[in-house]
């Protein structure tokens, strides 16, 4: 898929909407390359990871909250987060960001013997069953063992892909919508209350990127341990390219913009499921 590996679970097992600028592509192109991509994929787990969050918060504070509460919640949280939306929103970052000169290399790259294999290492490490913690040993082994330049074109990968920005910005966006719904069943919670919140989650973006930023190269090394050296060479090589660098950085404004419009979303269903309580 040749986008951040399916790392968006290490985040938590998480400006506004589409944009308005005219499409630089057209939605198809645009739309098949995020498949090829992966993000479309990666758009459609943030609704489940926020549902399972949230589910997770009303399990610890159940004592006080009836199952219409909860059964609310949960249905507002599916619909803020829903694939569909959420992906239209990533489309037409792309869409907007890309020149017609750029479908062309990207889509060579996907379909490539490299990008095929890239997508195949990725997809099989996702569908590992393992624990993150014995993920990042086998990566650290891996990167101890490994040359000077492997660990540099992992480096390189990671930058150029913003998994580490993405990471954090995922968990902070995932984590208000879940204390934003919790804040709907307390009487004395207020609009600054909730904004109060927000805050002080992006206040702990620089210690999150911090942490991310540790925990992902060797989190990249055990994905990527089957691919010899030169295939990541290469794989770096060509992130460093202006369409993929265009398409990266699109697809990383993309996730940023779902993720703000998911939480909006949420925060009105509230206050509506509220009003009707």
């Amino acid at each position: 898929m040749n986008r951040p590996p399916r790392m968006w679970s290490l985040a938590l097992a998480l400006l506004a909407g589409p944009g308005a600028a005219m499409a630089a592509i057209g939605t198809d192109a645009a739309q098949e390359l995020t498949r090829k991509s992966g993000l479309w994929v990666q758009l459609d787990s943030l609704g489940s990871q926020v549902r399972g969050g949230m589910s997770d918060a009303l399990d610890k504070d159940g004592a006080r909250i009836s199952a219409a509460q909860r059964a609310r919640m949960l249905d507002c949280a599916q619909s803020a987060f829903a694939a569909d939306g959420l992906r239209e929103i990533g489309v037409d970052a792309v869409a907007g960001a890309l020149d017609p000169s750029d479908v062309a290399p990207l889509r060579d790259w996907y379909d490539s013997a490299l990008g095929r294999k890239i997508a195949s290492a990725e997809e099989a490490s996702a569908n590992q069953i393992l624990a993150p913690q014995e993920r990042l040993r086998r990566g650290g082994e891996a990167l101890s063992a490994g040359s000077p330049a492997r660990t540099a074109a992992l480096q390189s990968i990671l930058a150029e892909t913003h998994s580490v920005e993405i990471m954090a910005d995922t968990l902070i966006e995932m984590a208000f919508a879940v204390q934003q719904g919790m804040a709907t069943l307390d009487p004395a919670s207020t609009p600054a209350a909730v904004a109060g919140i927000k805050a002080s989650m992006e206040a702990r973006r620089p210690q999150l990127v911090q942490h991310y930023a540790q925990i992902s190269l060797p989190a990249y090394a055990f994905t990527y341990g089957k691919l010899e050296d030169d295939d990541l060479r290469r794989y770096a090589e060509h992130l460093t390219s202006a369409s993929a660098k265009t398409f990266n950085d699109a697809s990383a404004r993309g996730v940023a913009r779902a993720l703000t419009a998911g939480s909006a979303k949420l925060g009105r269903c509230l206050k509506d499921a509220g009003a009707k309580s």
